[in-house]
């Protein structure tokens, strides 16, 4: 997030400051100050930067001074009241809500810009958790990286088969399914490398945190929306947005698991499946659309086989009941077993009564420093 104040005369904060001339006029122009990064309990992070203008902080709200952030803030208020407290460390002025927004004059043939008097917002991420049942999640995972989702953004498995991303350096929106348990396991055994160990207590309730994570099969979806796609949808003007309006954009994998979930049935042969739900009219439809997602098993590409127009027809029945014919075929990544009922029910994670959910008053009476 940041904020500019144009009538400037902040404080600088950063780890060095270079000044900056106009060679020709030697007009004086304003400092690039590089970002100070804060280290606060539990090796949590946050960068902050200010040039005196320009005040920013970057990082993760949820996570500030806390042990984990398998449940983390809830409003974007809460994560802005973190981002407050940290400035007010610094003397500089908070962040505010917009309260008027206008075009900003740009050059001759320049696409026109809004801007507000308050806060942008210039990346974010929404995260939900998945109970798949313990064992599951990397059966859960390798499913799903067996569609496209979106506007044909393709899946990237991980070796490890724990994390999938689809629209990995994207700068419109990155998503990711990974293993909760794996993951904070990963970041306990690097603490546990350092110097200083863990205490106990804290070591106790990560561990407890994990077999809680293994034993329910936690799997993360993580949606980093980015700048591009902020402005875009004029969503980066902090207080003239809600938490709703963010919602359309967060259900690229909702609807892939709903198509996922009907992509199986051990009793149907594929041309049986298109047939009862009523995607084809005819057996001789069904029976066409089927030979070709055989053929496409073998290995064969698919679109050299037919004409463009005839190619996405059956693409489109095939991948409505979970085959994606426009990834190339893997055997170890068409798991047929995948179901939001029966083999895999995907609940929503419910929060254990002994968790320490994050409370804002909490994380900002905890102190901090400039780790660089």
């Amino acid at each position: 997030m940041q904020q500019d104040h144009p009538e400037g005369n902040l404080p600088l904060v950063g780890r060095h400051v270079i000044e900056r001339f106009e060679l020709e006029t030697g007009e004086h122009l304003p400092p690039s100050v590089n970002q100070k990064i804060l280290e606060g309990s539990y090796s949590t992070k946050l960068t902050i930067r200010c040039d005196g203008q320009r005040v920013r902080v970057e990082g993760n709200p949820s996570r500030w001074q806390r042990m984990d952030n398998l449940f983390g803030l809830q409003t974007l208020d809460e994560c802005v009241a973190i981002f407050n407290h940290v400035l007010a460390q610094y003397d500089l002025p908070p962040f505010t809500k917009n309260t008027q927004i206008s075009y900003r004059q740009t050059p001759d043939g320049k696409t026109t810009q809004l801007v507000g008097n308050g806060a942008e917002i210039t990346a974010i991420d929404w995260t939900v958790n998945h109970q798949v049942g313990k064992g599951k999640e990397a059966s859960f995972i390798r499913g799903m990286s067996s569609m496209q989702i979106g506007r044909g953004r393709k899946p990237k498995l991980y070796p490890d088969g724990h994390t999938c991303n689809w629209g990995e350096g994207s700068t419109w929106v990155m998503t990711k399914l990974y293993n909760k348990a794996v993951e904070l396991q990963r970041h306990l055994n690097k603490e546990l490398r350092k110097k200083d160990g863990v205490p106990i207590d804290r070591l106790n309730y990560l561990e407890n945190l994990i077999k809680y994570c293994e034993n329910t099969g936690v799997v993360r979806e993580e949606h980093s929306l980015r700048q591009a796609l902020l402005k875009r949808h004029a969503l980066q003007f902090y207080g003239r947005v809600t938490e709703q309006d963010f919602y359309p954009h967060l259900t690229d994998i909702e609807n892939a698991m709903k198509t996922i979930q009907i992509s199986h049935d051990e009793h149907q042969s594929i041309a049986d499946q298109l047939l009862n739900l009523g995607i084809v009219k005819s057996r001789q439809a069904a029976n066409a659309t089927q030979s070709y997602a055989l053929i496409w098993q073998h290995g064969k590409d698919i679109k050299s086989e037919l004409s463009s127009s005839n190619y996405y027809v059956h693409k489109a029945r095939l991948k409505a009941i979970g085959i994606d014919i426009g990834q190339q075929f893997d055997v170890s990544r068409m798991c047929p077993t995948l179901k939001r009922s029966e083999v895999i029910e995907v609940k929503p994670l419910i929060v254990p009564h002994w968790y320490q959910l994050p409370v804002v008053a909490q994380s900002n009476v905890l102190p901090f420093k400039a780790y660089a």
